[in-house]
């Protein structure tokens, strides 16, 4: 008989509670504790859903009392102090949401407790498991694309958010906390990079008291294997929509994405080039649960654990780095 896995969620804001809601929905996979500071929101989400467990408002308590098999890391970048690693010492599986930490020497010792413990882990980049990038990957990977040659992406939004987020001591900035989603697609398609120029600005929002991060950024690209890319992000843009484009050009196939779901595929090494289009709507934040389940019982195996989860923020903290050099190459490490 299947072991039910006793899982632990730190922090209760909406990823928390998504994260918690696809555990409700699998077998034998048990809720065995929800920590919130304070307590309240845990509280709130065990009343309205009728879950007996554990509720806390100090998340190292519940990693040492709760007998957890795997944890939910689920909160602000800013307020990751130490909890992976508590977890991993413990022998215990985490998904942390992106990004891990806000300077890469925090990634590092993060990503190490994952090595040193042999723990499985993942990072909550869920684009990866949409059903259009999860096709492409297909195509990539069985030659039918091609070499890959080009990636261009923007990320479009224009929020205040919430206080910590305007924050640039606690996001990091939108690279960080927003677009690192399409850097990530960016290593994940194109492979790892080498060079990195970037420029980010506050443009939009001198005047907003509280607002640190830049509202603005561009950057290039090159990757080890050769192929470039570009990346924008905008805080600037319209009101109350949250857009993720990004385009793949390769040596047989050209794939334009309006989000991880949604793509067209035109197959150019062809007389007559055709397209395929892909636009099947699935909860690509469930798939990526059940990815971490499953890589926990050994049934598959999971490409987007914490060491690619340092990859991003090494990339991301690139980019800033080399804003601050007037665009000068930076080599993410």
């Amino acid at each position: 008989m299947e072991k039910v896995l006793r899982v632990g969620v730190l922090g209760m804001g909406n990823m928390g509670k998504a994260h918690a809601r696809s555990m409700m929905r699998m077998e034998n996979v048990e809720i065995a504790g929800l920590c919130s500071s304070p307590a309240d929101d845990a509280e709130a989400f065990a009343r309205e859903n009728h879950l007996d467990c554990g509720i806390y408002d100090d998340g190292f308590r519940m990693i040492e009392e709760a007998d957890l098999d795997a944890l939910y890391i689920c909160l602000p970048p800013f307020a990751h102090s130490g909890q992976l690693e508590a977890a991993a010492d413990r022998g215990i599986h985490v998904f942390i949401e992106k990004p891990i930490a806000l300077d890469v020497e925090r990634g590092k010792s993060m990503s190490d407790a994952v090595e040193r413990n042999h723990i499985v882990s993942q990072v909550g980049y869920h684009m990866r498991f949409g059903s259009a990038v999860r096709k492409f990957k297909e195509y990539m990977e069985n030659g039918t694309a091609g070499k890959p040659t080009l990636y261009m992406a923007d990320y479009e939004c224009n929020s205040l958010h919430g206080p910590w987020w305007r924050d640039v001591s606690k996001c990091g900035g939108q690279v960080f906390e927003q677009v690192i989603h399409l850097y990530d697609m960016g290593l994940y398609l194109m492979g790892d990079a080498d060079c990195v120029n970037g420029h980010i600005a506050n443009l939009c929002h001198q005047d907003v008291e509280g607002y640190t991060i830049e509202d603005t950024s561009v950057c290039s690209i090159h990757f080890k294997n050769g192929a470039l890319g570009s990346i924008c992000g905008s805080n600037c843009s319209v009101k109350e929509q949250w857009n993720g484009r990004f385009r793949v050009i390769c040596e047989h196939m050209t794939a334009d994405f309006t989000d991880h779901n949604h793509g067209v595929f035109t197959f150019t090494d062809e007389k007559e080039p055709h397209t395929e289009t892909v636009a099947e709507e699935v909860d690509a934040t469930y798939l990526e649960d059940c990815c971490f389940i499953d890589t926990i019982r050994g049934r598959r195996e999971n490409t987007a654990g914490v060491p690619e989860g340092l990859k991003g923020l090494r990339l991301v903290s690139a980019v800033v780095e080399s804003s601050g050099k007037n665009g000068a190459c930076v080599v993410p490490e």
